[in-house]
């Protein structure tokens, strides 16, 4: 059973097909569906334990009544109580976490939304009583466990084979998505913004898909020349990935990112990936072979300058990071049985 938002089609659903394909029947809880009106989204933005926080609570341990199942895995689970963990394991269910989020941000460098000072009590509370605790990046293991986790693992993020695929474009979609750079994804107040206007000025061509977060304000004077700037969801992304010579990525300095699930997705679709250099990253992936990485403005201009003067070079990289995600099994159902190997 699968407790979470059920919301982005990259998380609970991509995860739990990825379990389906090794044979496991998978049921979900939806939490969305409990923070309805004013005073559900005031408790959905900060978990104190009001009526629908009890409710959901209480509607998770009567769907294990029903349904007995081996294991329930909570998806960021910032609205469950300590109790209900232990009401589960009293009922001989196991229990595993799984966060996306950094949710030690917080104390870690306090610059994070406002809300999320109070959005992460309850989970730190139930960490020590998780049979499984999985997490996105290896910083918070260590912060868990000195938290009292009892278990803490690293579940890196994946591709779903189903979206991140190449894609060969119409004459019309060639149209709206060609480019010699992209960046899909949203904005965040660490200097992306310097990068996109180094590019932009050194005569590379540029286009942005990630909607409001792309504001006038963080623009300046190119939001013109860049915009109109929309989000490019379910096939689009793909599309605007694959309409162009070179996918950029940054990283999110809010979340401690060394990697992100765009490192997978970029490859996977069969395009030159461009990222912020990291160790983690550098161990993924061979520079300037599978993948290219820059750490400043200055490099990434001369980087993008090298991969578009020599396609032959571009699409031999990108070819190689192909292989490398599918080689090294970065896919959703291969994480989905890493996962299960675990908690066997």
């Amino acid at each position: 059973m699968i407790v979470g938002t059920w919301a982005g089609p990259q998380y609970e659903e991509a995860f739990a097909q990825g379990l389906r394909v090794s044979g496991v029947e998978v049921s979900a809880v939806s939490t969305s569906n409990f923070f309805k009106g004013f005073f559900g989204r005031i408790q959905k933005t900060i978990p104190f334990p009001g009526p629908a926080l009890l409710r959901l609570n209480r509607a998770v341990v009567d769907a294990a009544k029903e349904q007995q199942p081996d294991l329930v895995l909570f998806w960021r689970p910032t609205h469950v109580l300590p109790k209900t963990i232990s009401k589960l394991t009293s009922m001989g269910v196991l229990t595993a976490s799984y966060n996306n989020d950094d949710p030690f941000g917080p104390k870690a460098h306090g610059n994070v939304p406002w809300h999320h000072h109070f959005l992460w009590h309850w989970y730190i509370k139930c960490l020590p009583l998780f049979n499984y605790n999985f997490f996105f990046r290896k910083i918070n293991c260590a912060e868990a466990k000195a938290h009292g986790a009892r278990h803490t693992e690293v579940l890196l993020p994946y591709f779903m084979p189903w979206k991140d695929h190449p894609v060969q474009l119409t004459t019309a979609e060639q149209q709206r998505y060609e480019t010699e750079v992209v960046f899909v994804g949203h904005h965040e107040p660490d200097g992306r913004e310097g990068s996109i206007r180094a590019l932009v000025s050194a005569g590379i061509r540029v286009k942005l898909w990630g909607g409001h977060y792309w504001s006038r304000a963080v623009l300046g004077d190119l939001y013109d020349s860049l915009s109109p700037i929309v989000p490019a969801e379910g096939d689009d992304y793909g599309k605007a990935l694959c309409g162009a010579k070179i996918c950029l990525c940054f990283l999110s300095k809010l979340n401690r990112d060394t990697y992100t699930r765009r490192c997978f997705e970029i490859p996977a679709c069969g395009k030159v990936m461009l990222a912020e250099r990291t160790d983690d990253l550098m161990q993924l992936f061979k520079e300037d072979e599978e993948a290219c990485f820059f750490s400043s403005p200055e490099e990434l201009v001369r980087k993008a300058q090298w991969l578009i003067n020599n396609p032959d070079i571009r699409e031999s990289i990108a070819q190689a990071g192909l292989r490398r995600v599918w080689a090294d099994r970065h896919d959703v159902t291969s994480r989905a049985r890493k996962f299960l190997q675990k908690i066997s």
